[in-house]
């Protein structure tokens, strides 16, 4: 795996064995990197990795201006390589990670990621494509807990051949697809949620 663009483009870093993660591939990180550069979702962004696997979308926004992240994901030995890699990117200081399952109480898992500095600006969802249903719970246990920055830009990978449906407070910005892959770009929008 290596990084795409961006100060630290070209560099290389690791990948869990086994088949429990499934990166995004190359293609659609790139494309993925260029809409939010455009809406300059990267500058100084405070990054939630939901489901991170490799760690990949965290290391892109890293190396395109994004100034710290949370990688989240259940799979400890995932962790423990984003832990590695990060390191070997020099993004040792910029990178926490955290063991949760998300999916089986998404009201208290959330709980457990609170954001010491006012919440998070930039949001990678990628959660295993069976359970992508339960993706909306997550996304309410977020706004519910408050740790979505006005504005918070909010990015859900899901099987292409789906619609994605924002829950109340997100609001549809883009959706793409990249063969198999559909990606959905939403914006935090408070008031919307409060009606």
């Amino acid at each position: 795996m290596r990084v795409i663009g961006g100060r630290l483009s070209g560099r290389r870093f690791g990948a869990p064995k086994g088949r429990s993660t499934r990166p995004t591939s190359d293609r659609a990180r790139e494309a993925l990197a260029s809409a939010l550069q455009s809406r300059d979702a990267f500058c100084d962004a405070r990054v939630l990795d939901l489901f991170a696997g490799t760690g990949a979308l965290t290391f892109e926004a890293l190396s395109r201006g994004a100034s710290q992240a949370l990688v989240v994901d259940r799979d400890p030995r995932a962790l423990k390589q984003v832990a590695e890699s990060a390191k070997e990117l020099g993004l040792g200081a910029e990178v926490r990670t955290a063991r949760v399952d998300l999916l089986k109480d998404p009201a208290a898992a959330v709980q457990r990621l609170a954001s010491a500095d006012g919440g998070f600006s930039l949001v990678f969802v990628d959660a295993p494509y069976a359970e992508i249903d339960s993706v909306s719970r997550v996304l309410d246990a977020l706004i519910a807990s408050r740790q979505l920055m006005a504005g918070a830009w909010v990015v859900v990978e899901h099987p292409g051949d789906r619609d994605w449906r924002w829950p109340k407070g997100l609001a549809s910005q883009a959706d793409y697809r990249y063969g198999r892959i559909g990606i959905s770009l939403g914006v935090y929008e408070p008031e919307k949620g409060r009606q």
